[in-house]
Parts: structure tokens; sequence; C-alpha cells
């Protein structure tokens, strides 16, 4: 699942925010927010470009801070069950605190 909900939580936007300040409206940004719609490869730069992050990290990979490799964690794990990157064993990602 994207991260599109999480950074816009984040942020303490609400969807009207978002329509305001990308001009993307807000049922759209909902649909792509709950999966039901894909947003094209420019608004996904566009989104990355506004939360100030990488594309695949919005879409919801895991990153790795070291070899900057990605994937896609399986439906039923959580972050923290991830210990380290499988390309290069480093035990953080983007977005780790």
């Amino acid at each position: 699942m994207n991260r599109l909900r999480e950074l816009r939580k984040k942020k303490k936007y609400t969807l009207d925010d978002i329509e305001a300040k990308t001009g993307i409206k807000r049922g759209t940004y909902n649909n792509y927010e709950s999966g039901k719609k894909e947003p094209k490869p420019s608004t996904w730069q566009k989104l990355a470009n506004f939360f100030n992050v990488s594309i695949p990290y919005i879409k919801g990979y895991m990153i790795c801070t070291r070899c900057k490799g990605y994937f896609i964690p399986e439906n039923d794990v959580i972050r923290e069950q991830i210990e380290c990157c499988p390309y290069c064993m480093n035990p953080y990602f983007e977005g780790d605190k």
C-alpha cells in the first residue's frame, strides 16, 4: 500500500488542503490513498516533490539508506519485522527515525 495517507496525516493536511496545494481533486486523491486508482507517473512525481520524498518511498517500497535498493514488503509484514535490507544487510530504511 502507498504512503499517501500517512504523509498527508503527518503534515496535518486535509483532503481540501491537498486539492488547494497540488491541484489534485480531493476525490481523486482519496482514490489514490485507498488504492482504488493508480496515479500516472507524472502525478507520482508531483506528489513525491510535494512531500519531498522519493517515488519508490511514496509508493510504499522499503528503501535501504545504504545501497538505495528497494523492495515491496509482503502484505502481512510490518516494518518492525524487517530486520535488514535483503541486498546489503543494512538495518536502516528511508523514513526510519
